[in-house]
């Protein structure tokens, strides 16, 4: 089982997640200190982690529809990579595509691109590099989109063969996959590996450190997500107006199945690749591979206008409060950082003081 707070933080980034109440937040009001022998009042504490070395692999569509979004991921490469630079965590980025084992299209199967197979912190114009490795192009008859496949043959068949570098013994692992289609990888095709569906992928990505590590891995997905979330099992973004907004409509992005499912299982990031802002999730994306909690669960439901928080000392206010709830009102609480750049940095001391719901 994941931890609590990277579950929260991968739930959050999605666009319009139901059952939870998000609350803008404002200044604390003062209230008594000296309430450690008080029960209404509490104070929960964390510490940023801080990690040594990531390991990114992006698996990119490669379909005829899947133009734009390449260009969009390419140029916005800084947002991802800057953190890595200013924080002098080493990083490895390699990409490959969702075509592998098609009869009429020749793709990477599950071969990283590029030469040398990645990137890293001391590439030359580290910019420049990543958009021309995730800018890939299009693999005409491309049609089968299996970014779980391809993900596992790049990672446990190739990894030491084909793909040998990329991967590091002591560094976090993050596979982003970018598509508009749903997830191919468990279809009933001869090209297909029976057991190559989420529920086993996410299994095996969780012990691909060791047992016990699943916290140093995760998927993230930018694929199609409606406007009502992820609870939304028939549509996608994007959409044909004149057509009846389902899976069938041509245009715009399919809902991400077996993507989706797989990032929540594996505690990930998920995002709309309809979104017009890409910086912005990959700017987070890139935070969460580096461990950077961006979600903190209290140990309790808070009166939001008694929340004090700390960060190293020094008070931050730039959370959201955000309540998850059922029929029989609040089941728990959480504070959120929606802007990347005012996450808690690595290795900080986060403290939060409030005044528990129903207390007197």
């Amino acid at each position: 089982m994941r931890g609590l707070n990277r579950g929260a933080a991968s739930t959050l980034l999605a666009l319009g997640v139901g059952g939870l109440l998000v609350l803008s937040s404002c200044k604390a009001s003062d209230f008594a200190r000296g309430f450690a022998s008080d029960p209404g009042h509490r104070e929960d504490e964390w510490q940023q982690p801080v990690a040594s070395q990531v390991d990114v692999l992006f698996v990119i569509d490669t379909s005829c529809s899947m133009e734009d979004e390449q260009e969009a991921l390419a140029a916005s490469g800084p947002s991802f990579t800057d953190f890595f630079l200013d924080s002098g965590i080493p990083l490895h980025i390699g990409a490959t595509s969702t075509n592998i084992f098609e009869d009429d299209t020749e793709g990477l199967d599950g071969a990283l691109a590029g030469e040398p197979n990645f990137i890293s912190e001391e590439t030359p114009d580290l910019e420049q590099a990543f958009s021309e490795l995730t800018n890939m192009g299009i693999d005409f008859n491309h049609r089968k989109e299996k970014g779980l496949h391809a993900a596992w043959v790049a990672l446990e068949e190739l990894g030491d063969t084909t793909n040998a570098g990329f991967l590091r013994e002591e560094a976090n692992l993050v596979v982003i996959i970018v598509s508009d289609e749903p997830d191919h990888s468990a279809t009933d095709d001869e090209t297909a590996d029976d057991w190559i569906n989420w529920e086993d992928f996410s299994d095996w990505l969780d012990e691909f450190k060791g047992p016990d590590t699943e916290h140093r891995t995760q998927l993230s997905a930018i694929v199609g997500i409606s406007e009502d979330g992820i609870e939304d099992l028939e549509n996608g973004c994007g959409q044909d107006e004149d057509g009846d907004g389902s899976q069938s409509d041509t245009q715009g992005a399919k809902r991400g199945d077996g993507y989706i499912e797989a990032a929540v299982a594996t505690e990930g990031a998920y995002q709309s690749i309809c979104t017009e802002d890409w910086g912005l999730v990959l700017s987070r994306m890139g935070l969460r591979a580096a461990g950077l909690m961006d979600t903190f669960v209290l140990s309790a439901i808070p009166i939001q206008e008694s929340i004090e928080m700390t960060v190293s000392g020094q008070p931050e206010n730039r959370w959201s409060l955000v309540i998850e709830q059922d029929e029989s009102g609040p089941t728990s609480a959480a504070l959120y950082f929606e802007d990347p750049e005012a996450i808690p940095p690595a290795g900080s001391q986060v403290s939060v003081q409030y005044r528990v719901f129903g207390s007197d």
